[in-house]
């Protein structure tokens, strides 16, 4: 069987949906129905066909049609006609959604002949490029390709993007997908998932809103927070760009672009509330179906031609597409009115306003390119002829025309000049064409009040040959597939006039399927009769899928059959809770309150992750662990069973807090009846309290109840959540004698704490960056005195990074003593208890360390013990070894392998004292048993395999085990 690695697979790169299948232009000539448009005096018509897998399409600023197909030809339509010599043939990779997948003409094409075009380049790595070329007429100039940016190697193979368009500013936008890693399209280190900004020459220009923070090829970021952002469009004269974003769970979203805007991938899709910091959607429309909903965003384009040929009320509107739903509507960029336009698109995936001033879609499924006119006072015109056709004896022939002007049209079809009786629609159908049927002339008569015309004549040949019949062995009937496994193939096909076809009569091709709409796997491959393809393991996350491996055989006259499989996924149930339950995870990159059922393919790679810290039910609550000793946000496969996937958070205390006065007018910060925070109290008793919550290394700003600090329109307010406050920077403005910082939240071009207007808001955005903490300056910002008092309902004791290093906080190095250059991931420690060595219960050996850190009951003398200092940890204890590593759990085991911040605390229970000795049982933080036993005797000893009946017995297989613990001298110490 010789094996076929679909590493030359060719389909859509739309991140939705697809068709099935690659016609030839020859069935393509016959296989489309007209679009129905909402105002009767708009016709549809074909302008060009016979297109292989279209992307997007744009016109030159001459009148050419420049058309990219995902297999790296860039094809040309001059005067009406697709011309046979691609303009250039890009070496592409194209699986999946890879390939050709946008163009852009330079503003001053006339002059430098520019155009610009994106595309999975295989240079070295798979990876998609943006590159400049210089065009020579009809095709390209040889070796003028200048690479203007190499995104990050692909891991997915969907959620590319993949336009292009200038702005009126003269720069080059390129909208870029997250690879379906939606992580990335909130990382300021990289550029997917954003729309970016360059100047002509690939330079970046260091005006985008991120280049002083972003990192790399991210510094071109001029919006963010994108999932797939396959089209969008700038309309002439005004600037307005409107980004069409395709959505995973439930909306589709046109977004106005806006110079440092985020969009919420993947926090949240579609409308949402009680999220300042993000931008809403100009316009989102929900999953479904009919022509109110959808499932992919594909097409949109400004209705601002040169010369109107469409009425006054659609100039300046906004037209868009879904793929999946067939339909095109209009919106109006200042009111967000939406109108439906037409229907039965077939499957547009691009949409342009060419010179003319018509309305131009891109049909992927039938590679072609419809054309809509306002046809008013206009005789009828064929754009698409009928097309000669062969078929079998007893099979129907079909003959279909495309004809536009001024409504209603008729139709009389004829044969051999005679009209037929009754075929009066723009497609005849002979049911059971007979032999005598063979060589029949059909043609159609299309006529309107203002004249009529006639078609070109279709020859219909009618043979008695029967067609072939194909057969698929493997898959079999009912198979099942899991991720990251080879999908193989085998079939055969026979034919009652030439027997057995060889392989080069045979073609192959795989979909994959999801819910109602398809994604491209395997391109049409034609000379094999089996093969394989690789199931990839990223990607798509849900369970309803299933790939379609489809085979079509053709005998030697060109008559042809298909037949599919499909082949259902392996699927398992999985859950992901916390403890305490109730708070936030993600799941795949989206936020779920926990518990969050779901379900997966098994193989396929997933991911969780938490937020940290979380505020729920009155209290802080800070990440200490997955269940599967993963790191905060991490990756899983799919594992062959259900499975659940725990992360347990530790109560904090959150932050100090502190009265906050104004350095300008010596006022204290208060929040007024409308939740503005302004400087309005002349004494401290009436200044609002602000618990400073630590957020990384920046603090989030709590006030009464559960009301957090935000920006509104450049006012601090406390009308967030804790998940959508805003995160702010403290700054030191120096000391006298009181705290005195700025404050600088997470965004913005000024985004310093200023008291512009006495009494008034306190203003986050319109203050200066000169960093002087000058209240006297109008162009720096403000310093502002922070005053420690008794959170409500709380002491004043001390919390690890709030930025002072108060009596008690313990860093993260190991060291013990207080003050000593406290951060944001320091501890609340009190001391030392000492240090001792301990001495199993069960074997009376002593625990020592060995070689992999694993800590067991081994020697038989107390000087051979591994010597412990336990540190206290509140009420519980952290224990340092020798090593000056701390002891955690790893797969149940202790190990002294952490530091102190990662070290688990454990809880000492006192056993009582046996034989003159102190005996104690220890429990870990976390988990339902998790307390010591040496399970197996010499073995490390075990954290969670006992159960917790308390009663320190090693005779109990039931219960958790006592230890001695024998004071010792510390490590360069004293007892």
């Amino acid at each position: 069987m010789p094996l076929f690695v679909a590493f030359v697979v060719s389909s859509l790169v739309v991140g939705c949906s697809m068709p099935s299948t690659e016609e030839t232009p020859e069935a393509l000539a016959v296989s489309r129905a007209a679009a129905v448009i909402q105002d009767a005096n708009f016709a549809d018509s074909v302008f060009v066909g016979g297109l292989r897998g279209p992307t997007t399409m744009t016109f030159a600023p001459d009148g050419r049609l420049f058309i990219s197909e995902k297999n790296g030809s860039l094809r040309v339509v001059e005067n009406g006609q697709l011309l046979t010599t691609p303009f250039m043939t890009l070496a592409v990779d194209t699986d999946n959604e890879r390939g050709l997948m946008g163009v852009a003409f330079d503003p001053n094409f006339a002059h430098n002949h520019y155009l610009y075009v994106y595309y999975t380049s295989v240079d070295g790595s798979i990876h998609n490029r943006v590159s400049r070329f210089t065009a020579n007429g009809n095709v390209v100039v040889p070796g003028s390709e200048l690479v203007l940016a190499d995104f990050p190697t692909l891991d997915a193979a969907n959620h590319n993007g993949g336009a292009v368009r200038f702005g009126l500013d003269g720069k080059l936008y390129v909208s870029v997908g997250e690879n379906a890693v939606s992580s990335n399209s909130q990382s300021l280190n990289t550029p997917l998932g954003k729309l970016l900004r360059f100047n002509p020459d690939g330079s970046i220009p260091t005006d985008n809103p991120f280049y002083a923070t972003a990192t790399g090829l991210a510094k071109a970021t001029w919006a963010m927070g994108l999932r797939n952002p396959f089209t969008f469009d700038v309309q002439p004269g005004t600037g307005i760009l409107f980004i069409n974003d395709v959505g995973e769970g439930g909306w589709e979203e046109i977004n106005r672009g806006q110079a440092g805007a985020n969009y919420g991938w993947p926090m949240t899709e579609g409308y949402f509330t009680n999220r300042p910091e993000l931008t809403q959607p100009f316009f989102a429309y929900p999953h479904g179906s009919g022509n109110a909903a959808g499932n992919c965003i594909a097409g949109g384009a400004f209705y601002n031609p040169p010369i109107s040929a469409f009425p006054g009320a659609y100039v300046g509107q906004y037209f868009f597409a879904d793929y999946t739903n067939d339909w095109i509507s209009r919106i109006d960029p200042n009111s967000g009115v939406r109108s439906l336009f037409a229907t039965g698109v077939p499957g547009p995936v691009d949409l342009d306003v060419g010179p003319d001033g018509a309305l131009y879609y891109l049909a992927r499924g039938e590679g072609q390119v419809g054309r809509i006119a306002y046809t008013a006072s206009l005789p009828p015109s064929i754009a698409q002829q009928p097309a000669s056709t062969l078929v079998s004896v007893g099979y129907a022939a079909t003959f279909t025309v495309s004809a536009s002007g001024e409504p209603p049209l008729t139709y009389q079809w004829q044969r051999n000049g005679v009209n037929i009786s009754g075929a009066n629609t723009p497609s005849y159908v002979l049911n059971a064409a007979q032999l005598t049927d063979s060589g029949a002339r059909f043609r159609v008569v299309v006529t309107n009040g203002l004249g009529s015309t006639t078609s070109a004549e279709a020859v219909l040949t009618v043979t008695s040959n029967k067609p072939p019949v194909a057969t698929i062995v493997t898959p079999a009937a009912g198979a099942t597939y899991t991720a990251a496994t080879n999908l193989t193939f085998s079939g055969s096909a026979s034919d009652a006039e030439d027997g057995a076809l060889p392989p080069s009569a045979m073609t192959w091709s795989i979909i994959f399927h999801h819910d109602t709409h398809t994604h491209p796997g395997m391109t049409d491959t034609t000379g094999i009769s089996s093969g394989s393809w690789p199931i990839p393991n990223v990607g798509e996350s849900s369970t309803n899928v299933w790939y379609r491996v489809r085979l079509t055989v053709r005998d030697s006259i060109g008559l042809t059959d298909t037949t599919y499989r499909d082949v259902l996924p392996v699927t398992v149930p999985l859950q992901v809770t916390t403890v305490p339950s109730g708070l936030q995870v993600l799941m795949d990159g989206q936020p779920f309150t926990a518990p969050h059922a779901t379900s997966g393919v098994v193989g396929g790679i997933r991911s969780v992750g938490v937020d940290s810290p979380q505020y729920a039910s009155g209290k802080f609550w800070a990440f200490s662990s997955w269940s599967d000793g993963g790191a905060q946000s991490h990756t899983f496969i799919t594992p062959g069973s259900a499975a659940t996937y725990t992360a347990t958070f530790a109560e904090v205390s959150g932050g100090s807090c502190y009265k906050i006065q104004s350095e300008r007018t010596d006022k204290w910060l208060t929040v007024d009846i409308a939740g503005k925070v302004l400087a309005g109290s002349a004494t401290q008793a009436g200044g609002q309290i602000f618990q400073l919550v630590p957020n990384g290394t920046k603090y989030k700003l709590k006030g009464s109840g559960d009301a957090f600090m935000t920006v509104v329109s450049n006012q601090l307010a406390m009308s967030a959540n804790f998940s959508s406050a805003e995160s702010f920077t403290q700054l030191p403005c120096g000391y006298g004698g009181r705290t005195r910082v700025g404050f600088q939240a997470s965004s913005g071009s000024a985004p310093h704490w200023k008291e512009t207007t006495p009494d008034g808001p306190i203003q986050s955005g319109d203050g200066g960056n000169g960093g002087a903490c000058n209240a006297t300056s109008g162009t720096a910002w403000e310093g502002f005195y922070l005053e420690p008092v008794s959170c409500p309902g709380s002491g004043t004791g001390p919390v690890c990074g709030n930025g002072t290093v108060e009596s008690g906080e313990q860093c993260d190095d190991g060291n013990t003593s207080s003050g000593d250059g406290c951060d944001s991931t320091c501890h609340i420690e009190t001391g030392s208890a000492g240090c001792f060595r301990i001495q199993s219960e069960r074997s009376d050996k002593w625990l020592t360390v060995d070689g992999a850190g694993k800590v067991a009951a081994i020697s038989t003398t107390q000087p051979g013990g591994e010597v412990f200092e336990l540190v206290t940890s509140g009420t519980k204890y952290k224990l340092k070894g020798a090593s000056g590593a701390y002891l955690a759990v790893v797969a149940n085991q202790l190990t002294v392998n952490a530091t102190l911040g990662t070290a688990e605390p454990f809880t000492r229970h006192d056993c009582g004292v046996y034989g003159g000795r102190n005996r104690y049982g220890f429990e870990s933080s976390t988990g339902t048993a998790r307390n010591w036993k040496e399970v197996t005797t010499g073995a490390p000893i075990q954290s969670g395999s006992g159960g917790n009946g308390g009663i320190c017995n090693p005779a109990d297989g039931g219960s958790w085990e006592a230890f001695y613990l024998e004071p010792a001298t510390c490590p360069g110490g004293s007892p």
